[in-house]
């Protein structure tokens, strides 16, 4: 993803900043809102639709593995063919695959429905953050950024609350229908008040071989990630199946196997990605970028955050319903905490950052989250 301010496109002002600012969260917070939602959701949708344990691993994993592997070659797609076009595209097809999702009557249809709501968001959110770095400047991009990341950590606590409530008072398909009208009021929304932009800084076209190689690298590292617990990190747990392929190993676990080729395909996608920034050719990613002490911090600080942050709304749901007994709704107030400490961090970060400098700023941030991860475990 690439995007030249101050270059190519005027800035949003006024009034219209704010409310175009208002519907690119909204669009952001459905996404996030669908990849924790599902977490307090699954066990009536594993008594409804009579799913296997298999087939509620799947419904889980399948969008953060679609979603995770297609970020890269969207945001590159979003810079060629237009942010705002992408972004629309993204919250048509995600619009979409929710109903496919809330109207699946085997484990195959919502699979393979979460598996779309996965593309519509890769789409989504690296087009969002691209429209923001376009169109925004100054102190406004400033708070842009701060309400978009505040969306994000916000609305991933918010998802159990929400999915908690409509699973208890309606039925867990209003927990993906919801986002039909989400989605229609941030369509109109975005086309109205913000402008396309596109990359013309840079040659157009696409890196294919790096695109490949990042994709399915990516793809195999989250497969890996995701299911070590489930299937062995290194010996067989059980038997993985999917789709009528049967893993035909005994000594060795998909996950392991997983892992191994995402560091080789990763390690080629490096190799790949220098030769040709060195050629003069387009590029996927400019792994230069990294050189950049604030760039390459600012990245290993946020992998860092989401590890603790997103483990935890995957762990506690489960530790509440499962272990404590509480049920959908009392699980996702008490991860509404979560959600207040978000958006209470995000309004206070750019005022101390500007006061004490964004170094003090981050080390206390990461000093609170280790601290809170310890309590709770």
């Amino acid at each position: 993803m690439t995007a030249e301010p101050g270059t190519e496109y005027p800035a949003l002002t006024g009034r219209k900043r704010w409310v175009a600012l208002l519907f690119l969260a909204f669009g952001v917070a459905m996404i996030i809102l669908d990849a924790t939602v599902v977490n307090v959701a699954i066990p009536t949708m594993v008594e409804d639709l009579d799913l296997t344990t298999t087939d509620a691993e799947w419904v889980n994993s399948i969008y953060s593995l679609v979603f995770a592997s297609l970020l890269l070659l969207s945001g590159r797609l979003s810079d060629i063919v237009g942010r705002r076009f992408m972004f629309l595209g993204g919250v048509t097809l995600f619009a979409v695959a929710s109903v496919l999702v809330a109207s699946a009557e085997s484990s195959s249809a919502l699979i393979g429905a979460r598996g779309l709501q996965g593309i519509g968001a890769a789409m989504i959110l690296p087009s969002s953050l691209s429209v923001l770095n376009a169109v925004y400047r100054g102190k406004d991009r400033a708070i842009a950024f701060a309400v978009w990341g505040a969306t994000i950590g916000g609305m991933a606590a918010m998802g159990p609350l929400v999915g908690g409530w409509l699973t208890t008072n309606a039925s867990w398909h209003w927990a993906f229908l919801i986002n039909v009208p989400i989605a229609l009021a941030v369509f109109i929304g975005v086309l109205l008040m913000v402008p396309e932009t596109k990359d013309t800084t840079h040659r157009r076209g696409i890196d294919v071989p790096g695109a490949l190689l990042g994709t399915l690298g990516l793809a195999a590292l989250v497969f890996g990630l995701i299911e070590g617990q489930n299937y062995g990190w290194l010996r067989p747990k059980k038997q993985f199946e999917a789709a009528g392929f049967t893993w035909p190993l005994d000594n060795v676990s998909p996950a392991f196997v997983s892992l191994v080729l995402s560091a080789l395909l990763l390690l080629g996608f490096v190799w790949l990605e220098r030769r040709r920034k060195a050629a003069g050719q387009i590029v996927l990613l400019d792994l230069g970028l990294f050189r950049i002490k604030t760039f390459g911090m600012g990245n290993a600080v946020a992998a860092l955050v989401s590890l603790g942050e997103f483990g935890l709304l995957f762990i506690l749901p489960l530790f509440l319903q499962s272990v404590i007994g509480y049920d959908a709704l009392e699980t996702g107030v008490i991860l509404l905490a979560l959600a207040a400490g978000s958006f209470l961090a995000s309004g206070l970060g750019a005022p101390l950052a500007k006061r004490f400098g964004p170094v003090p700023v981050l080390r206390l941030g990461m000093a609170l989250e280790v601290i809170g991860v310890l309590w709770l475990a």
